[in-house]
């Protein structure tokens, strides 16, 4: 990963690198903050950062590592656009992953948004965590974490736990 430039400010990131993983950390659960961002690291390529893509990382009811599915968000996306509604994009791309959710108990997920532009965007990741645990809450899933990954690495917003 190049961090050559880190922008006008030194940020903080949780786990940038998939290199921390061990080989069995899929044995792991993915409560560890720093696990799972490293496990993001691994799922979003700097490609998917770049196009913005919505990740979902199923875990099972021992927050376990079991798949990955990557959603492509709409190309207004790529430009940051504010004309992209966080809530609606969320429900739409959680849809399918809602109703498998449903047959399958206690599962867990991780999601992170993989977006181009600059890590330390408070607005658009707060606007993004928001949309991420309301539609959790509502439809009683599991949430383990909410993470945004960009080119610079990954972080977990603060405004999770205020959520």
């Amino acid at each position: 990963m190049d961090n050559s430039d880190p922008g006008p400010e030194p940020l903080h990131f949780i786990g940038m690198s998939f290199d921390n993983l061990t080989p069995a950390w899929t044995d792991q659960p993915l409560t560890n903050p720093g696990v799972a961002a490293d496990v993001v690291d691994l799922v979003l390529s700097l490609g998917d950062r770049q196009r913005g893509t919505f990740a979902v990382v199923l875990c099972d009811p021992d927050d376990h590592y079991r798949a990955t599915v990557l959603i492509d968000l709409p190309s207004e996306f790529d430009h940051l656009s504010p004309v992209v509604d966080a809530a609606e994009v969320c429900t739409t791309a959680l849809k399918p992953i809602i109703a498998a959710v449903d047959t399958a108990p206690d599962t867990g997920v991780i999601l992170a948004l993989g977006r181009p532009g600059h890590a330390n965007l408070p607005d658009l990741d707060a606007e993004w965590t928001k949309a991420a645990t309301t539609i959790c809450t509502t439809a009683n899933i599991r949430l383990l974490g909410f993470y945004i990954a960009t080119k610079e690495g990954v972080h977990h917003p603060n405004s999770l736990a205020a959520a």
